[in-house]
């Protein structure tokens, strides 16, 4: 018998993923999405499991994928009868184009619908946020619907061309919504209108239950407040500091009539310990709960902040000091009005202050030699003492009043069948990190390196494709950890 070895690949869990991307029926679906043509030798399903590959495996150049191609098993990881010749940057490139001209968005979103329908995942609550990335080039686009790349400050305020990623994930973090938008495109604007097309989406999936919307302060808006409701949905969101009915809750929580829940932690051990208090509200004619939270953990932007006043107090307090003394007077209505003023003026937050006023007999200071055997001449001074002293009550007050933050909702206090308590509220809410660890995935440069294509239209689709990967990656995730029991850790 003659057996010869055609070629060697390597083995790794790009083989797995390729198989999970065929277990979600991804390839027929984009198939249907985007029309196979017969003039073509490839498919669009296969440019997007390669790029999704590429992707997973760490992104290169799409000028080197024919060579890339070469060192992988074509007939198992994307499908027989294919070469790797046919892989060259300009077909990648008119597949590209195809792509987008049968709407990215829309494939995108059928793909997530159909994900979330083969895993069975839970859609009760989402979590929305958007990021950026920064891209370079000059990108020309005879569309004016296309994605702009322009100018404009990114979340670091810095002056670059960036392009934007919205983002809804379900409890699990797997995304149910994703976007490409302008970089330009601030958050305020794109929460209302993600909540239509999040609803869409649901009634594609054919899910018309009540859901739950959670998203950071930009969404405290009157438009966000009227979409959610048209949407069938309820709103949680981190309430902005200068909102009015805020900085009330604020103030009541001080002496709330109602005490404050006992502590508690929402992590397994080495958790933040957290107090709530609740009152009720309006906002543009919209009913809402406002939820006080107090945290043990400090965030360390506050923190530091609260550190400089702090210092500041203290120096300012010092050169108080060493000014009066060095300022006597020569009567004690002066120096009793002074120190009027003085206790008026300082307003400190973290020390005690005691000023009082010293007298003080000396000899009168004369020019020239006194003559002999003269008495002395007194003269009576007073001095306005400052004495100050670190308040550790104080501080500590300071530093809890600091790790309060309110929580906005209109979530109902029962919703299907469940307690929505403050507790609940803050708990959903907190699932906001997932969202967060997916952006850590599209910040990542082995998985998202530079964009190096020339049409806007391009980046759009490469940009939808980091996301499509990102769900990839993200049921493969929860697949293993599915597997992983006390005796498999």
């Amino acid at each position: 018998m003659d057996v010869r070895i055609q070629a060697i690949y390597e083995s790794s869990y790009l083989n797995r993923i390729s198989t999970l991307f065929k277990d979600l029926d991804l390839p027929q679906l984009i198939d249907h999405l985007v029309p196979v043509d017969p003039q073509c030798q490839t498919r669009a399903s296969d440019i997007v499991k390669l790029i999704v590959l590429d992707i997973l495996s760490g992104r290169q150049a799409l000028v080197h994928w024919e060579q890339w191609a070469h060192d992988i098993d074509w007939p198992k990881r994307i499908r027989p009868g294919l070469e790797p010749s046919w892989f060259n940057d300009d077909a990648i490139a008119r597949h590209l184009d195809r792509l987008y001209e049968a709407n990215i968005h829309q494939v995108l979103s059928s793909c997530l619908v159909q994900i979330d329908k083969k895993e069975g995942l839970s859609l009760r609550v989402f979590h929305a946020d958007t990021t950026d990335k920064t891209v370079y080039g000059a990108y020309e686009s005879v569309s004016s619907e296309a994605l702009q790349i322009t100018h404009g400050y990114n979340r670091h305020h810095r002056w670059q061309k960036p392009i934007g990623f919205g983002l809804i994930g379900n409890e699990d973090g797997i995304p149910f919504y994703g976007d490409v938008h302008d970089g330009n495109v601030p958050d305020k604007t794109w929460n209302p209108e993600v909540l239509s097309r999040v609803h869409e989406q649901l009634k594609q999936a054919k899910i018309g239950d009540e859901w739950i919307y959670v998203a950071d302060s930009a969404a405290m808006t009157k438009e966000t407040l009227a979409q959610t409701k048209a949407a069938n949905a309820f709103l949680i969101t981190r309430g902005p500091p200068s909102l009015r009915i805020v900085k009330q809750a604020l103030s009541e929580a001080d002496s709330p009539p109602i005490p404050w829940n006992d502590p508690f932690t929402l992590a397994e051990k080495n958790g933040a310990t957290y107090r709530v208090w609740e009152t009720a509200s309006t906002y543009e004619g919209h009913p809402v709960r406002l939820i006080v939270v107090e945290s043990s953990a400090l965030d360390q932007r506050k923190g530091k902040t609260l550190d400089k006043e702090r210092t500041k107090e203290a120096e300012l307090l010092r050169e108080e000091q060493a000014r009066w003394e060095r300022h006597p007077f020569s009567c004690r209505a002066d120096a009793e009005q002074a120190l009027a003023s003085l206790k008026a003026s300082l307003r400190p937050q973290f020390h005690r202050v005691e000023a009082a006023i010293e007298e003080i007999v000396r000899p009168k200071k004369r020019r020239g030699r006194p003559k002999k055997g003269a008495e002395p001449e007194m003269e009576t001074l007073y001095f306005v003492r400052l004495g100050a002293e670190f308040d550790p009550n104080a501080w500590e007050q300071a530093r809890r009043k600091a790790s309060r933050f309110v929580l906005i909702t209109t979530v109902p206090k029962e919703w299907k069948g469940q307690p929505m308590e403050a507790k609940e509220i803050l708990k959903l809410y907190k699932g906001q990190i997932y969202v967060e660890m997916n952006f850590s995935f599209l910040k990542d440069p082995f998985f998202t390196d530079e964009i190096y294509v020339k049409k806007p239209e391009r980046v759009a689709v490469l940009g939808y494709l980091f996301l499509l990967a990102l769900a990839i990656y993200r049921v493969f995730q929860c697949r293993v950890r599915q597997l992983i029991t006390p005796e498999r850790p």
